[in-house]
């Protein structure tokens, strides 16, 4: 990110969305790009960081409140990282249930489908409110001038960007990936925007710096940097820390053990599902514990009622991934709020996928729909 930002990359998706972007339509676009960069990425913090960050500083600009804006830009990043077959918890949760990835995408359609269509009325309805006013076009133009100033802008920036999506069509690993994507962004900082090398290995470490006077261009620009993730690795030892202390000392099967007891349908059993991977989040605050802990103590179950493994795999995602966004002691929480300066309890009620998606999940299994058996056709 902070290499994105010296080599004038974000900026210049800022500069080009702000002269494109209707502010009406502002929260169904965000949600749409944010979406389209997170399946082919693989990763909502990805997503978040590149993307979300340049379209937070556009929503800004056009007067869209900040938790609203990050509301939609996690919501698309979420959906993204549930539904892409590079995600990580997208392969996690097939691989604890024994099913293949591909079938467990498919069958995620049943619950993410109405949930995301729901989601674009919603902000649909918020942009209608929110962007029916007129822009504060000296807000605009003075953003527009100062971001011209600081930076060299111009369209061939945009192919840093691009060339992370070739990466991944070709399917290079993540870390790599993301390391091509710094590299590109150095190279821009030293060859167009002329900085130095020695100031661009500081920003890399301490995030970039920028005073321009205007202050939504210096809350955009200030960010960033491998400082600035430390308090979301301290965040991850600590959480999994204390979920290994919650599974070894025996208190997560105590707990659930009692849970399972109580379960004698297979709508039940979705059910218990669904409100166990989410307990487990919010207990823990740690996706993978969530899926994991959670896939390991149901899997058994399944197989004595005969369903498809990929019932359970759905399961696991439709709480234990999409709603990691919005608990504020999380990674993915920690995350957001080190790259927007927003936090999970200002965004979090206006994250409609993680709330919808469970809850969707837990309606289409009280129908009785979409549950099929080990015995059924395809």
């Amino acid at each position: 990110i902070a290499a994105w930002m010296a080599g004038g990359v974000i900026p210049t998706m800022v500069y080009y969305g702000l002269q494109i972007i209707s502010p009406r339509f502002f929260l169904i676009t965000a949600l749409l790009l944010c979406s389209l960069v997170s399946l082919a990425l693989g990763s909502s913090l990805s997503t978040i960081g590149t993307v979300g960050v340049a379209l937070f500083g556009i929503g800004q600009a056009i007067g869209i409140p900040g938790p609203i804006t990050v509301g939609a830009i996690v919501s698309g990043a979420y959906f993204g990282d549930k539904m892409s077959p590079l995600s990580d918890t997208t392969n996690l949760a097939p691989s604890v249930s024994d099913t293949n990835v591909f079938d467990h995408i498919r069958h995620m359609m049943v619950t993410t489908t109405p949930t995301y269509l729901l989601c674009l009325i919603l902000y649909g309805i918020l942009g209608f409110f929110f962007g029916q006013g007129a822009i504060d076009s000296s807000q605009v133009q003075a953003t527009l001038d100062v971001l011209q100033s600081q930076f060299l802008i111009h369209p061939l920036l945009l192919l840093p960007p691009l060339l992370v999506l070739v990466m991944v069509i070709f399917r290079i690993p993540a870390l790599p990936g993301l390391l091509g994507a710094a590299l590109l962004g150095i190279l821009a900082a030293l060859a167009v925007q002329g900085a130095s090398l020695s100031s661009l290995l500081g920003t890399v470490m301490n995030g970039f710096s920028a005073s321009t006077g205007v202050e939504t261009v210096d809350t955009l620009l200030n960010r960033g940097g491998i400082l600035s993730m430390m308090r979301t690795v301290a965040l991850m030892l600590i959480a999994l820390s204390f979920a290994g202390i919650f599974e070894k000392t025996g208190m997560a099967k105590a707990i659930l053990e009692k849970v399972i007891s109580r379960v004698k349908s297979d709508r039940g059993l979705v059910i218990a599902t669904v409100l166990t991977a989410w307990g487990v989040l919010l207990g823990t605050g740690q996706q993978y514990v969530a899926i994991i802990m959670t896939g390991r103590l149901f899997r058994p179950l399944y197989q004595e009622h005969d369903l498809k493994p990929q019932n359970l795999s759905r399961a696991l995602e439709d709480a234990g991934t999409v709603f990691g966004g919005i608990v504020p002691y999380s990674t993915g929480a920690g995350f957001t709020e080190n790259m927007l300066g927003i936090s999970a309890w200002q965004y979090g009620p206006f994250t409609f996928f993680s709330w919808l998606n469970p809850l969707v999940a837990i309606a289409i299994a009280a129908m009785g729909k979409s549950m099929p058996k080990n015995g059924d056709k395809p």
